[in-house]
């Protein structure tokens, strides 16, 4: 039965919600802790610092795996994802009898391993299963996917009698996901099973190392990304200094991750109706990016209605364009579906390690506690995109007739 279903060519979308479930389980798992701070905090006696390193510990794995899961994909293929799962799955797992604080450590790296893996690889198997002008659509998707189950993690956590039973809920979500996973996924075979290919890894890593457009989509990520990451650490702080309670600063918070969610939906249409140009493109960047600056440097001083509003609109201008960013190495020439699981791993960990250090090493220590300045130089991060607009790597992205 599998075997002919596998045939079908609309089997696209199986292995599109694969992704989607893949995605979904870790930032779901992930972001339980942080809606379960103080009673985490309580029943394992955790400080602050201890408590921040494990809740962060997830991120970790993007920086430490993302460029290993590039290369490894372009060598093994899909297994190397399904291992993800797997990773994740026993990550989830382990912190459930709420163990030392090392386990619980250990225990979100592997939890953030699919995560990375996917975001990593979702461009490639998206490429190899649907034609050029869906991939940004459906990488949107993904993405989307990806803020929702974060928001239901945080929103659903405080339902749960305490952490454990939170953390039961993700593991038995864990074996389901794993289970479905295994009995679907599958290489592209036949027409397109080029992409699929081994590729050696000495091989990949020259051939993206030395491919300039690679590092310039890497600097547009970073423009696009790092400061709206930074944006949910620093946002209930700053709401708070302001009169809040943590309970009202957390659910306006929420608004930046809606707006990260539904852009992912929308934008990818609204770029490849209006966008199929290089001049196009460079305006519709320079758009968002200035939205993004705009309402991260000054939407959290917003008062009324409009606070959410300018919220919700840093998360849509932040996250607009980053699934078309995460594609266009498919594209780019000397790369290709052939390498581009090694290029979009290598633009992924730049663009984590720019999102930890930018904050905590650069911007942080120049402002300390003074909000307005905090946000202030983080909307100075989207103009990154700004300045380098005229050298957008897109010329080979379209087919002529889109052009």
């Amino acid at each position: 039965m599998f075997k002919k279903l596998r045939s079908d060519p609309k089997y696209g979308y199986v292995i599109l919600v694969m992704l989607c479930l893949g995605i979904a389980l870790p930032d779901f798992g992930q972001f339980q802790v942080s809606s379960l701070a103080d009673k985490l905090r309580a029943a394992m006696d955790l400080s602050q610092s201890e408590y921040s390193t494990i809740a962060t510990a997830p991120l970790l794995a993007g920086i430490l795996f993302g460029f290993l899961a590039g290369v490894l994909m372009d060598r093994f293929g899909i297994r190397v994802v399904t291992a993800s799962i797997v990773l994740t799955s026993v990550g989830l797992v382990m912190r459930v009898p709420l163990g030392s604080f090392a386990v619980l450590y250990i225990s979100g790296i592997l939890i953030g391993t699919a995560a990375t893996f996917i975001n990593t690889t979702a461009p490639k198997i998206i490429g190899a299963w649907f034609p050029r002008e869906k991939t940004t659509q459906f990488m949107g998707v993904v993405l989307a996917v990806a803020n929702l189950s974060m928001a239901l993690g945080t929103g659903t956590a405080a339902l749960f009698s305490g952490v454990s039973a939170a953390f039961r809920f993700s593991a038995v979500l864990a074996a389901a996901v794993l289970l479905i996973w295994c009995l679907f996924i599958t290489e592209k075979r036949g027409q397109d099973a080029g992409a699929s290919e081994a590729v050696p890894i000495p091989e990949s890593i020259r051939a993206v190392g030395k491919n300039g457009g690679v590092w310039l989509v890497s600097l547009f990520c970073i423009g696009s990304v790092a400061a709206i990451g930074s944006v949910s650490v620093f946002m209930p702080q700053a709401l708070m200094s302001r009169g809040m309670t943590d309970v009202q600063a957390g659910w306006y918070s929420m608004a930046v991750t809606l707006g990260n969610a539904v852009t992912n939906f929308v934008s990818p249409a609204i770029i490849r109706r209006f966008g199929t140009s290089k001049k196009r493109l460079g305006c519709m960047v320079c758009l968002y990016s200035l939205g993004e600056a705009v309402f991260v440097a000054l939407g959290w001083r917003a008062s009324g209605l409009l606070l959410p509003l300018a919220l919700f609109l840093s998360g849509f201008c932040a996250m607009g364009f980053l699934a078309f960013y995460q594609t266009i190495p498919l594209y780019l020439r000397g790369v290709g579906s052939r390498y581009s699981g090694t290029a979009t791993g290598l633009i992924i960990t730049v663009q984590l390690a720019a999102s930890v250090v930018l904050p905590s090493y650069v911007i942080a220590p120049i402002a300390g506690d003074d909000y307005r300045l905090i946000f202030l130089l983080l909307g100075a991060i989207p103009l990154i995109p700004v300045v380098l607009s005229p050298f957008l790597p897109v010329k080979d992205m379209f087919p002529e007739k889109a052009r």
